[in-house]
Protein backbone atom coordinates (compact mmCIF):
# COMPACT_ATOMS: atom_id res chain seq x y z
CA UNK A 1 0.00 0.00 0.00
CA UNK A 2 2.82 2.56 0.86
CA UNK A 3 4.38 1.84 -2.55
CA UNK A 4 1.35 2.34 -4.22
CA UNK A 5 0.97 5.63 -2.36
CA UNK A 6 4.65 6.59 -3.33
CA UNK A 7 3.99 5.67 -6.71
CA UNK A 8 0.44 8.09 -7.05
CA UNK A 9 2.09 11.05 -5.01
CA UNK A 10 5.46 10.61 -7.53
CA UNK A 11 2.82 10.68 -10.38
CA UNK A 12 0.69 13.45 -9.48
CA UNK A 13 4.72 15.34 -8.57
CA UNK A 14 5.38 14.48 -11.95
CA UNK A 15 1.73 15.69 -13.89
CA UNK A 16 1.99 19.32 -11.55
CA UNK A 17 5.52 19.99 -12.43
CA UNK A 18 4.71 18.98 -16.45
CA UNK A 19 1.60 21.55 -16.04
CA UNK A 20 3.54 24.72 -15.50
CA UNK A 21 3.89 26.73 -18.72
CA UNK A 22 7.54 27.53 -19.96
CA UNK A 23 7.92 31.30 -19.78
CA UNK A 24 8.01 33.24 -23.11
CA UNK A 25 10.50 35.55 -24.14
CA UNK A 26 10.37 39.21 -25.93
CA UNK A 27 13.14 40.61 -27.60
CA UNK A 28 13.66 44.22 -28.36
CA UNK A 29 15.24 44.54 -31.46
CA UNK A 30 13.16 44.95 -34.44
CA UNK A 31 14.06 42.49 -37.00
CA UNK A 32 12.70 43.80 -40.21
CA UNK A 33 11.96 47.32 -39.28
CA UNK A 34 14.66 48.98 -39.95
CA UNK A 35 14.65 51.97 -42.52
CA UNK A 36 16.94 52.03 -45.57
CA UNK A 37 20.17 52.65 -45.30
CA UNK A 38 22.07 55.85 -45.14
CA UNK A 39 25.53 56.52 -45.84
CA UNK A 40 27.47 58.09 -43.23
CA UNK A 41 31.15 58.28 -44.99
CA UNK A 42 32.48 54.92 -43.16
CA UNK A 43 32.21 56.12 -39.67
CA UNK A 44 31.21 53.59 -37.48
CA UNK A 45 29.70 53.17 -34.56
CA UNK A 46 30.13 51.67 -31.28
CA UNK A 47 27.42 51.31 -28.15
CA UNK A 48 29.77 51.13 -25.62
CA UNK A 49 28.02 50.70 -21.99
CA UNK A 50 24.06 50.72 -21.66
CA UNK A 51 23.93 50.81 -17.89
CA UNK A 52 20.32 49.81 -15.98
CA UNK A 53 19.51 50.32 -12.77
CA UNK A 54 19.99 46.78 -10.81
CA UNK A 55 16.18 46.37 -9.84
CA UNK A 56 15.15 46.72 -13.61
CA UNK A 57 18.40 44.68 -15.07
CA UNK A 58 16.99 41.92 -15.20
CA UNK A 59 15.19 38.68 -17.73
CA UNK A 60 11.86 39.37 -16.08
CA UNK A 61 9.74 41.93 -17.40
CA UNK A 62 8.73 44.10 -14.42
CA UNK A 63 5.40 45.79 -14.04
CA UNK A 64 5.35 48.95 -12.35
CA UNK A 65 1.81 48.61 -10.23
CA UNK A 66 1.18 52.02 -9.49
CA UNK A 67 1.59 51.83 -6.31
CA UNK A 68 4.21 54.23 -4.76
CA UNK A 69 7.53 51.97 -5.29
CA UNK A 70 5.62 48.60 -5.78
CA UNK A 71 6.66 46.54 -8.77
CA UNK A 72 5.70 42.72 -9.99
CA UNK A 73 8.14 40.70 -11.61
CA UNK A 74 7.08 38.38 -14.08
CA UNK A 75 8.63 34.70 -14.30
CA UNK A 76 6.20 33.97 -16.97
CA UNK A 77 7.14 36.79 -19.57
CA UNK A 78 10.89 37.41 -19.73
CA UNK A 79 13.71 39.65 -22.27
CA UNK A 80 15.59 37.01 -24.26
CA UNK A 81 18.59 38.73 -22.18
CA UNK A 82 19.17 40.52 -19.41
CA UNK A 83 17.69 44.14 -20.09
CA UNK A 84 21.18 45.85 -20.53
CA UNK A 85 22.17 43.35 -22.79
CA UNK A 86 18.73 43.52 -24.56
CA UNK A 87 19.02 47.42 -25.10
CA UNK A 88 22.25 47.41 -26.41
CA UNK A 89 21.96 44.69 -29.33
CA UNK A 90 18.85 46.89 -29.99
CA UNK A 91 20.52 50.27 -29.73
CA UNK A 92 23.49 48.47 -32.19
CA UNK A 93 21.24 46.87 -34.68
CA UNK A 94 19.13 49.89 -35.13
CA UNK A 95 21.99 52.17 -35.64
CA UNK A 96 24.08 49.97 -37.93
CA UNK A 97 21.04 49.09 -40.12
CA UNK A 98 19.74 52.22 -40.26
CA UNK A 99 23.25 54.08 -40.91
CA UNK A 100 24.49 51.29 -43.53
CA UNK A 101 27.65 51.72 -40.70
CA UNK A 102 29.65 48.72 -39.23
CA UNK A 103 30.10 48.39 -35.36
CA UNK A 104 33.41 49.43 -34.56
CA UNK A 105 32.99 46.52 -31.37
CA UNK A 106 33.17 43.99 -34.57
CA UNK A 107 35.75 45.63 -36.24
CA UNK A 108 39.35 44.52 -36.78
CA UNK A 109 40.43 47.94 -37.37
CA UNK A 110 38.43 49.40 -34.39
CA UNK A 111 42.23 51.09 -33.22
CA UNK A 112 42.28 53.35 -36.75
CA UNK A 113 38.91 53.29 -38.03
CA UNK A 114 36.30 56.43 -37.12
CA UNK A 115 33.42 56.27 -35.23
CA UNK A 116 30.98 57.66 -32.62
CA UNK A 117 30.90 56.01 -29.30
CA UNK A 118 27.74 55.69 -27.11
CA UNK A 119 27.57 55.43 -23.71
CA UNK A 120 23.48 55.04 -22.10
CA UNK A 121 22.53 55.73 -18.34
CA UNK A 122 18.82 54.44 -18.18
CA UNK A 123 16.95 56.19 -15.31
CA UNK A 124 13.23 54.98 -16.18
CA UNK A 125 11.57 51.60 -17.90
CA UNK A 126 8.61 51.79 -17.28
CA UNK A 127 5.83 49.01 -18.08
CA UNK A 128 2.12 49.82 -16.99
CA UNK A 129 -0.55 46.69 -17.71
CA UNK A 130 -2.64 47.96 -19.86
CA UNK A 131 -1.88 51.71 -19.88
CA UNK A 132 0.97 52.91 -21.34
CA UNK A 133 4.89 52.16 -21.45
CA UNK A 134 7.79 55.06 -20.25
CA UNK A 135 11.83 55.01 -21.01
CA UNK A 136 13.87 57.95 -20.21
CA UNK A 137 18.09 58.19 -21.13
CA UNK A 138 20.37 59.92 -20.63
CA UNK A 139 23.47 59.67 -23.12
CA UNK A 140 26.66 60.41 -24.22
CA UNK A 141 27.87 60.61 -27.75
CA UNK A 142 31.31 61.51 -28.47
CA UNK A 143 33.31 61.38 -32.10
CA UNK A 144 36.24 59.34 -31.97
CA UNK A 145 39.37 59.65 -34.28
CA UNK A 146 37.45 62.54 -36.41
CA UNK A 147 36.38 65.74 -35.77
CA UNK A 148 33.36 66.97 -33.66
CA UNK A 149 31.67 67.78 -30.86
CA UNK A 150 30.76 65.45 -27.39
CA UNK A 151 27.18 66.07 -26.82
CA UNK A 152 25.41 64.94 -23.66
CA UNK A 153 21.38 64.43 -24.00
CA UNK A 154 18.24 62.98 -21.95
CA UNK A 155 15.24 62.60 -22.90
CA UNK A 156 12.04 60.87 -21.97
CA UNK A 157 9.63 58.89 -24.04
CA UNK A 158 6.13 57.85 -23.70
CA UNK A 159 3.24 56.10 -25.64
CA UNK A 160 -0.20 53.50 -24.81
CA UNK A 161 0.53 49.85 -24.80
CA UNK A 162 -1.03 47.60 -26.39
CA UNK A 163 -3.63 44.84 -24.59
CA UNK A 164 -1.24 41.98 -22.45
CA UNK A 165 2.46 41.86 -21.85
CA UNK A 166 3.09 41.68 -25.58
CA UNK A 167 1.51 45.04 -25.79
CA UNK A 168 4.04 46.76 -23.61
CA UNK A 169 7.11 44.53 -25.23
CA UNK A 170 5.91 45.68 -28.79
CA UNK A 171 5.50 49.76 -26.81
CA UNK A 172 8.67 49.37 -25.97
CA UNK A 173 10.39 48.18 -28.94
CA UNK A 174 8.92 51.34 -30.64
CA UNK A 175 9.99 53.72 -28.14
CA UNK A 176 14.02 52.00 -28.46
CA UNK A 177 13.92 52.53 -32.25
CA UNK A 178 12.55 56.39 -31.53
CA UNK A 179 14.97 56.77 -29.36
CA UNK A 180 17.56 55.40 -32.00
CA UNK A 181 16.23 57.32 -34.66
CA UNK A 182 17.40 60.63 -32.50
CA UNK A 183 20.39 59.45 -32.30
CA UNK A 184 20.93 58.68 -35.83
CA UNK A 185 20.05 62.36 -36.59
CA UNK A 186 22.86 63.27 -34.43
CA UNK A 187 25.13 61.59 -35.82
CA UNK A 188 23.72 62.67 -39.65
CA UNK A 189 22.90 66.17 -39.05
CA UNK A 190 24.74 67.31 -35.61
CA UNK A 191 21.23 68.02 -33.77
CA UNK A 192 18.33 66.40 -32.12
CA UNK A 193 14.78 66.58 -33.39
CA UNK A 194 12.63 68.91 -31.18
CA UNK A 195 10.27 67.24 -27.91
CA UNK A 196 6.81 66.38 -29.98
CA UNK A 197 4.42 63.11 -30.25
CA UNK A 198 5.98 60.30 -28.12
CA UNK A 199 8.97 62.10 -27.29
CA UNK A 200 7.82 64.09 -23.87
CA UNK A 201 11.47 65.97 -23.27
CA UNK A 202 14.75 66.18 -25.02
CA UNK A 203 17.43 68.44 -24.22
CA UNK A 204 21.17 68.16 -25.00
CA UNK A 205 24.23 70.49 -24.22
CA UNK A 206 27.94 70.10 -25.85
Amino acid sequence: MKTKLGLMSSCLFLAACSSVPAPRFFSLVQVGQITAPQSMANKAVFVQTVRVPAQLDRKQIVLDLGAGQEVQLLNDYQWAAALSEELQQALSVNLTQSLGVPSAELSRQEDKIPYWRIDVDVQRFESKYGESVRQEYSWRLSPVRFQGTTTLCRISLQQPAGPGVEGLAQAHQELVQQFSQVMMQQMQQGSAPQAGGNIQSLQCVN
